[in-house]
C-alpha cells in the first residue's frame, strides 16, 4: 500500500508545527507545496519535501518541531516511503 500525503502524512504534522512553519513560507499542510517536483541549491528534485525532511531528522538545523518532540524513527520512515513511493496526493 502506498503511503499518501492525505491519509498518512499530513496527519503528522499538528496545528502548531503548521502555524510556526507558515512564518518561513513553508505550507507543511498543503499537498502542492510539500510535493513540488523544483529542486534548489541543496536538492536536485522536490526540495520542499526534501528540506523538510533534513529539518526532521536534525540534518539541517533546527531539528522540527521546534522544541519538540522530535519524529519517531517510526514516523520518519513513513515520510521516507512517502517519497520513495513517488509523493502520492
Amino acid at each position: 500500500m502506498l503511503v499518501s500525503f492525505a491519509a498518512d502524512i499530513r496527519p503528522l504534522f499538528n496545528s502548531r508545527d503548521v502555524s510556526c512553519m507558515a512564518r518561513f513560507q513553508v505550507a507543511l499542510d498543503d499537498y502542492g507545496y510539500m510535493s513540488a517536483p523544483a529542486g534548489n541549491d541543496q536538492f536536485p528534485d522536490h526540495a520542499n519535501a526534501r528540506d523538510v525532511l533534513a529539518h526532521l531528522t536534525g540534518e539541517s538545523p533546527p531539528q522540527m518541531p521546534m522544541g519538540g518532540p522530535f519524529w519517531t524513527q517510526a514516523q520518519l520512515d513513513l515520510y521516507r516511503q512517502w517519497i520513495a513511493d513517488g509523493f502520492e496526493a
